[in-house]
């Protein structure tokens, strides 16, 4: 028997020299590097996404109406069905962790005569159930675009057809215009767009929201504007390449105090991060373009288990970006890529 162990002990010992001293498995470290997760549909362009305080992960679909779950073993599932009650156009999401609720802006292209229009779903975040839409009607002329809620549980929405952001109560009673500014409107004259991303700073005392020109490199804008009293103003930017190669923001979240954006126009850079100063007055922007192929027109981020989730949407193949691809076939399946946040920002 001793004899037996001695030789196991033996050959284990040999195995183990054998891989310390093979040159190809020296100080390798497991894979971090770019992973994807297949999402269901053929019509989903996913535009949202989100980590919920389960960890469990929801991403919108800009195509069908669906609001999709990937959990922790990357297995995905149908949290709402395509076009599930009332779901037109799943854009930006927020969970009010306190309240257990998930908010939804809905957007229709459509709500009757060719009039685009927008409102507000409320989710039981558990069990999904329907708590309230708001209002039942869809709001014309308005496109509630990227979704914040504060430590109160109120709720702030980006219009991206006018320069206003709106405001919800943890009531569920209704929604309305929280400020409105020419700082939020985009001068262009060929871009019918203001806003898009937003996000509420780590204080719980500012908005910053952004101003897009999604074809224009360097045009894009971010402004700040205060809980407290709506004042607005524009936030001064640095980093000239990067400032350059902004074109405003999609999705935006705050890791610490360091902002994450999406940039509208990918082209220019996918992911550009703000540093700001202590009074979210100024920021100084880097692009982070190691994984910059990886990326298919991406409109938001999420974080989960030290990892950057960010959806390929394809918009543009339903939505004009002046790059040939209005019209094409979408590469099927669509997917959200992950990738550990130590690379995106080596």
């Amino acid at each position: 028997m001793k004899k037996t162990i001695y030789l196991l002990a033996t050959s284990l010992l040999i195995v183990l020299m054998a891989c310390n001293n093979d040159d190809d498995q020296d100080n390798v470290e497991p894979d971090q590097g770019p992973s994807t997760v297949d999402l269901l549909g053929d019509a989903t362009f996913p535009e949202g996404i989100l980590t919920l305080s389960t960890d469990d992960i929801l991403v919108g679909g800009f195509g069908d109406g669906s609001i999709q779950r990937i959990d922790s073993d990357e297995n995905v599932s149908y949290f709402k069905n395509p076009g599930e009650d009332g779901l037109v156009i799943a854009v930006g999401m927020e969970e009010d962790v306190n309240r257990g609720r998930l908010w939804v802006a809905n957007f229709n292209f459509d709500t009757g005569n060719g009039v685009p229009g927008s409102q507000m779903k409320v989710f039981d975040v558990n069990s999904g159930d329907l708590l309230a839409t708001i209002p039942e009607t869809f709001i014309p002329g308005v496109f509630f675009n990227e979704v914040a809620i504060d430590n109160d549980g109120n709720v702030y929405v980006s219009d991206t057809f006018n320069p206003q952001i709106w405001k919800a109560g943890n009531d569920l009673q209704g929604v309305e215009v929280f400020v409105e500014n020419d700082l939020l409107s985009n001068p262009a004259p060929d871009q019918p767009f203001d806003l898009n991303g937003l996000a509420i700073t780590p204080d719980n005392n500012y908005l910053i929201a952004s101003v897009m020109d999604r074809l224009d490199a360097g045009d894009g804008r971010l402004v700040r504007i205060s809980l407290t009293d709506s004042s607005v103003r524009d936030v001064q930017l640095s980093g000239t390449s990067a400032v350059s190669a902004f074109a405003g923001s999609d999705g935006m979240i705050f890791n610490d105090n360091q902002l994450i954006m999406v940039n509208v126009f990918s082209e220019a850079g996918a992911i550009i991060t703000a540093d700001f100063s202590t009074d979210f007055g100024s920021a100084a922007l880097t692009i982070r373009d190691r994984f910059q192929d990886f990326y298919n027109r991406p409109t938001a981020s999420a974080i989960r288990n030290g990892r950057l989730w960010t959806v390929n949407s394809q918009l543009d193949h339903i939505i004009d970006d002046n790059n040939g691809a209005l019209g094409t076939d979408a590469d099927l399946p669509f997917q959200v890529l992950h990738i550990s946040l130590d690379q995106v920002f080596e």
